[in-house]
Order: C-alpha cells, then sequence, then structure tokens
C-alpha cells in the first residue's frame, strides 16, 4: 500500500471530509475520491460513512485507521533517521504566526532556511492565537504575548515592551491624560484577544494597577489598531517594534513611560518559538532552531 494513500485515507478522517484532505495534500478531490474508492475495493469494504457533510469511519475504516497512525509515525520516523545521516530534511511542517510576526520576521527567516533545506515544504497558518493551532492543526507556533500553556515545549526568545500611544490630532482634540484612571473617560483602542476590557501595568515600585477601560473601537489586528492610532481613533497600547518609528518622527505620543505594560501576574509579554511535542521530527527540530536562531538576530541588529 502506499505511503501517500495512508496518509490521504488518515487526512479525510482528520478533517472530515474529502475534499478538505485533498486541499490539505494539494490534490484534486476528484482524485483524492477515486483513491478512496480504489483502496475500498482493493480492501474489499466499506471505510467511510459518507453524509453530505461530512465522513467518518466505518469499524474497518477505524481499524485501518489505528494501523495508519502507527504506519505512518514509523515512516516519518525511519525518513526523519535516514535525512539525518545524510545531513538533511524533508517533509511538510505546518506553521502558525500571527499576522505581525509573518510580515516582520519571517520572510526573511523562511527564505534562508528553504535555501538550506530545499526538500522542506513550508505550509503557514496565520492566528491571532498561534499556540492554540498546536493542538495537531501546526506543528510549530510563532508565539508572541503572554506565557503560553505548560504543556507545550520551546523556548522563550526576548521580552519586548509595549508603549501606550496616542496621535497628536487626538491628545489636541481630548486632551492628555495625566494619571491611569483618566484613561478611563478616553477612547481606547484594544485588542479583543489580549485584554480587550483592561490593562495592566506595573510602577517602578513593582506595585501593579489594572484600569478597566473604555473600548471605542476594537481588532485582532494588532496592526490594525496601529492604523487606528495614527488616524487619531484613540489611545493603543502596542509593541515597541510596532511603534518605535512613529514615536521616532512624532506621528505618535508616547504616554506614561514610566510604566511598564505587564499581564495581570506581573509577567511582560514574550515572543516564543513552540511545539506541542518535546521529540520533534528532524525538518521542525530544525525549523525551530532555525526560527530561533533568526528572530534573535534581528532582535539584535542596532535599532530592531
Amino acid at each position: 500500500m502506499e505511503i501517500d494513500l495512508i496518509r490521504l485515507f488518515a487526512a479525510v478522517i482528520e478533517n472530515g471530509s474529502i475534499a478538505a484532505a485533498a486541499r490539505s495534500l494539494d490534490v484534486s478531490p476528484s482524485l483524492a475520491s477515486r483513491r478512496i474508492a480504489a483502496l475500498e475495493a482493493d480492501l474489499g469494504a466499506q471505510l467511510l460513512v459518507r453524509t453530505t457533510r461530512s465522513v467518518a469511519p466505518t469499524p474497518a475504516g477505524s481499524a485501518l485507521l489505528d494501523w495508519a497512525k502507527v504506519a505512518l509515525s514509523d515512516w516519518s520516523r525511519i525518513r526523519d533517521d535516514i535525512a539525518a545521516m545524510q545531513g538533511k530534511a524533508s517533509g511538510i511542517v505546518r506553521v502558525a504566526t500571527n499576522d505581525y510576526a509573518a510580515v516582520t520576521y519571517l520572510p526573511s527567516i523562511l527564505s534562508d532556511f528553504i535555501k538550506l533545506q530545499p526538500d522542506v515544504r513550508i505550509v503557514i497558518s496565520i492566528a491571532q492565537e498561534p499556540a492554540q493551532l498546536l493542538d495537531g492543526a501546526c506543528d510549530l507556533a510563532i508565539h508572541a504575548g503572554r506565557r503560553p500553556n505548560a504543556d507545550l515545549f520551546g523556548r522563550r526568545i526576548w521580552e519586548y515592551r509595549r508603549r501606550l500611544v496616542a496621535s497628536p490630532a487626538y491628545l489636541v482634540g481630548n486632551g492628555s491624560p495625566k494619571t491611569l484612571t483618566d484613561l478611563t473617560q478616553h477612547a481606547c483602542l484594544t485588542h479583543t484577544i489580549s485584554e480587550p476590557a483592561e490593562w495592566h501595568f506595573e510602577y517602578p515600585d513593582n506595585r501593579l494597577r489594572e484600569v478597566r477601560l473604555r473600548s471605542r473601537l476594537a481588532s485582532d489586528s494588532w496592526t490594525m489598531l496601529l492604523g487606528l492610532a495614527l488616524a487619531g481613533a484613540g489611545i493603543a497600547r502596542l509593541s515597541e517594534s510596532l511603534v518605535r518609528e512613529p514615536i521616532a518622527d512624532g506621528r505618535l505620543v508616547e504616554l506614561f513611560p514610566e510604566l511598564r505594560s505587564v499581564y495581570p501576574d506581573g509577567d511582560p509579554p514574550a515572543m516564543w518559538v513552540l511545539t506541542a511535542h518535546r521529540d520533534l521530527p528532524l525538518r521542525i527540530r530544525l525549523l525551530a532552531d532555525h526560527v530561533a536562531e533568526g528572530l534573535l538576530a534581528y532582535h539584535h541588529r542596532p535599532n530592531s
């Protein structure tokens, strides 16, 4: 039995439909349907129960799936072992990241990697919570923000600051807040996932303060929030890398620079490279190391 056919069958069960499995493996749905039908004919058994919306395994299909999972794992392991002997890797690595990291950091990092490992194919998914896709949808997550789930494995690449900013036009029209309490009277631009209703700050003496917000506009995109702040829509709390240039050229004004933006437990945000497992196939391990090294190099560049 061909390994690609085993992989297709497992993907059909995982994705819940032949069409979705075909898309995940870059084959046409019609070809995938014919191959599954040929597999059933070869085994002389119905493997899938098909409805208009989904498919599910029959008892025979479940038995085949159990065997397929072991076979695919063994195949992946032996391929990695042989690749390691040759000093190269192959296969697909599914990467989850957010929109900002995908545009700012990853293009050059991933471009360099595929030159070093031309037999590795990388598929990127954009998500506001990349670490959540490590439940099976992705192999590697580049996660920015709060400390991830303790069940995940990886490394913290760097901590970063978030700065409270507004445009000069907004401050002229609405006044500049003098205390954190004043923020409750201002239009705040909030992230719908990361603390949508309150911000937390740490004073120089380590005291923590929570501020409940009046959110005027909210988005799940940090770059959208930056655009809104630049347009004078309100006060935003954004990473230093996003606002460094607008602050330097006067398009944004930093508020309360003496305070540190933190999460409710006092942790600062950080950049992480994460996986769901410690024992990784060679291709994932190589890419995780390469991304971590690339992010560190970017962070240590002058003016980064």
